[in-house]
């Protein structure tokens, strides 16, 4: 199983590459749900380190309903980012209808030759899931992170579950949202090939920036290692 540690910081970074981890998301201001990382921070991190890096580009917090300036901030953050040697691009967006743009789909597609792209939690926003689904195949997305519609990955598994059977081999559906050490098994046993977890302490402030915890990454990646 590949293990997605969302990332923060050159800490958690260098945290996740010792731990065995198999890529990062990178971002910042994780705990309101990841913004697109500062380029000094991306720029270090890839002279750093040697793990696969996927940015995120998110050009605000809170919704994902982007005005035409903001698809703009998009697109640019996306070039930016490719004069990086990255691995992977993660992006999403969703309209007032809870609906996706299939033109803006292969668009990104378009921007980002080569490289993974995955489509982020704006998904579980979608009003017709399995619709979004076929569009994000038709565009020619690598991935899906998702929660299956649900505040955790944990209750929102049959949804991830029959969407991975409708994708079969043309795009990952990758569970994200609430995992650890203590529920991982549960996408083991249902065949997940990859998973996104923060891996950050139930001990952090509910008001501070999330920290990993090297503890619950190394049980993750442990019992991961046994499927």
């Amino acid at each position: 199983m590949n293990i997605e540690v969302c990332c923060n910081s050159l800490y958690s970074i260098r945290t996740a590459e010792q731990l065995g981890a198999s890529r990062v998301e990178l971002c910042q201001n994780l705990l309101k749900d990841g913004i697109t990382p500062d380029l000094e921070l991306l720029k270090e991190a890839c002279q750093k380190f040697q793990i696969p890096i996927h940015v995120l580009i998110r050009p605000k917090i809170g919704d994902f309903f982007y005005s035409s300036s903001d698809l703009k901030h998009i697109e640019k953050s996306i070039q930016k980012a490719l004069q990086f040697p990255i691995a992977g691009i993660v992006v999403g967006h969703m309209n007032r209808k809870n609906e996706v743009d299939p033109v803006l789909l292969h668009h990104w597609r378009a921007l980002t030759p080569g490289l993974d792209l995955t489509f982020h939690r704006a998904f579980d926003q979608a009003a017709k899931p399995f619709n979004v689904l076929e569009q994000l195949i038709e565009a020619g997305f690598s991935r899906l992170l998702s929660s299956g519609q649900k505040s955790s990955a944990e209750t929102g598994i049959l949804l991830l579950q029959d969407l991975q059977k409708v994708a079969g081999n043309s795009l990952e559906i990758m569970p994200g949202g609430g995992i650890n050490d203590n529920n991982v098994s549960l996408f083991i046993d249902a065949g997940f090939k990859s998973i996104h977890l923060s891996a950050k302490s139930s001990n952090s402030p509910a008001h501070l920036e999330p920290v990993i915890d090297p503890t619950i990454l190394k049980n993750v990646i442990r019992l991961s290692s046994k499927m």
